[in-house]
């Protein structure tokens, strides 16, 4: 039998080379990379626990304490406990927060949101993880480019997906001064940046100051080639963007925008750069203290959580739904069935209100996430054990029956994706189980050639009434690849029947 490959070992060398100019290495991860990639650390994540993100993780579970005074010796009754609040998803850019106009496009939509170091670093000239430059606590969020509708002519059509892209990265440390000191590192990293594979690399010097509360901030242009040339096969474009760097008392944000292409020109009278627009929101939003509803300027209620950013045993509460009979009560057992120890992991993770959807995509087709009333989201992480649940509630059970149908169709629709720059080759096989008023099951696992791998996952989806639950399973305990699909599902529908019980509420019969 052939020596199987772990791409997690491609993760613990991705980053080693930055700052070193070896030939032939790895390019910074495009957009589709980085989701990739972030699906392999969400299924792997035990094995990423053993870098930085463990570090990071062991810190914040340990309350920061500071002394009132002025450097003299007091009493344990002068000294004050200060715990620092916690980084939360909260502090991160939302869909609405962002700005990009091009044609027929002007916001980035959210991928995926990735919590502590991993071993992989998503930002060109990023020498280092945010953990060894001292960091507590940091979350990653990618973006990419979606089309608008708004801006779209009758009959015109656009990719779902682009080679556009936007990450964000903030991070929390322990002073005012470490945090200083890991900005200016990473201005430094920017200045004299080398990424490894890349011919040429410019950068912008000076960079641009941005004015922003609280705090200072500055934008870098920056163009690097060549481009692969399945993106580019002219050989004229080249990767294009910028990167923001934003400090404020003990927190960074770092943010990039990258594009495939000649030009990168936006004019002042115009509001400037996709990030001199968008570094005053991220700042708003750093300074954020995990409470939930505090808005930005933009203030669609995307993507908010409670002050438990879930690194802790036990579960937070959500935050206050929208009222009316198709909201989800804050008392709605969204955990039933899960453990309540964390075990070897982060344990249980939410409620968040309106949580992320269970990204639902295959073949580059990702189902629609339509207009909903209410969605709950929560996630419980162990040792190779990874689950979600998210429950929606719809106007009525017509739009729940769409949105159950267009998850349905884009697994149906494709069994088989394409062989992966990492040579595994994924698949789909939508199977009908017997729970709610319309459920099936859909088990997706990859392959290394013609030989079964270890990983794998299983998604739930119930529709009950005018309500949806979608439940995801990853790493061994939701692989169907390892050989019995039926324990997978039974598994998950088991956990299951308590919230489906609880989602009467959402039918004409009530409960």
């Amino acid at each position: 039998m052939p020596e199987q490959h772990d791409p997690i070992d491609e993760l613990a060398r991705f980053g080693a080379g930055f700052g070193s100019a070896t030939p032939g290495g790895d390019m910074p991860l495009s957009a589709a990379d980085v989701r990739r990639r972030g699906d392999q650390i969400r299924r792997r994540r035990t094995a990423l626990v053993a870098g930085g993100a463990a570090l990071a993780v062991a810190a914040v579970a340990v309350p920061v304490f500071a002394v009132i005074g002025n450097g003299d010796p007091r009493g344990d009754k002068q000294n004050i406990a200060v715990e620092n609040p916690p980084l939360s998803r909260a502090n991160l850019l939302r869909d609405a927060d962002t700005e990009y106009d091009r044609e027929g496009y002007s916001l980035f939509t959210i991928t995926e949101t990735f919590e502590g170091d991993g071993q992989a670093v998503y930002l060109p000239c990023q020498r280092e993880a945010t953990s060894a430059l001292g960091a507590s606590d940091s979350l990653t969020r990618v973006f990419n480019l979606a089309p608008d509708p708004e801006k779209m002519s009758p009959g015109d059509t656009f990719d779902d997906q682009t080679d556009d892209d936007m990450v964000e990265l903030v991070a929390q440390f322990d002073s005012p001064d470490a945090a200083r000191t890991a900005y200016d590192r990473f201005a430094e990293w920017i200045v004299d940046c080398e990424i490894p594979g890349a011919d040429t690399v410019r950068v912008g010097a000076q960079g641009r100051s941005v004015d922003v509360a609280d705090g200072d901030a500055v934008v870098y242009d920056i163009n690097w080639g060549p481009v692969p040339q399945e993106l580019d096969p002219t050989g004229d474009s080249a990767y294009i963007g910028e990167i923001g760097l934003v400090v404020q008392d003990d927190r960074i944000a770092v943010l990039k925008v990258t594009a495939i292409g000649q030009d990168y020109n936006w004019l002042p009278e115009d509001g400037g750069s996709p990030l001199e627009r968008m570094l005053p929101k991220a700042a708003e939003r750093l300074a954020l203290d995990g409470a939930p509803n505090q808005p930005t300027e933009t203030t669609e209620p995307t993507d908010t959580v409670t002050a438990d950013d879930g690194r802790t045993t036990g579960a937070g509460e959500p935050d206050p739904g929208p009222g009316g009979p198709d909201a989800i009560p804050d008392d709605f057992p969204i955990f039933a069935g899960w453990p309540e120890e964390a075990g070897d992991g982060e344990g249980r993770i939410g409620p968040e209100r309106p949580g992320e959807p269970l990204a639902s995509e295959a073949c580059g087709e990702k189902a629609a996430d339509p207009e909903f009333v209410d969605r709950l989201r929560a996630e419980y992480h162990n040792a190779e054990d990874y689950r979600s649940r998210v429950v929606t509630t719809y106007a009525n059970a017509d739009e729940a029956v769409a949105a159950v149908a267009a998850i349905r169709q884009v697994y149906a629709d494709c069994p088989t994706g394409e062989v992966r720059d990492d040579g595994y080759t994924p698949h789909w096989a939508v199977v009908d189980t017997q729970i709610g008023g319309d459920s099936f099951a859909v088990l997706g696992w990859d392959t290394l050639g013609d030989q079964p791998t270890p990983y794998g996952d299983t998604l739930l989806v119930v529709r009950l009434g005018s309500s949806v639950l979608v439940v995801a399973h990853g790493g061994e305990s939701g692989a169907p690849s390892g050989g019995d699909d039926q324990r997978a599902v039974d598994q998950i529908v088991q956990e299951s029947a308590p919230v489906v019980d609880a989602m009467c509420t959402w039918t004409a019969a009530g409960c």
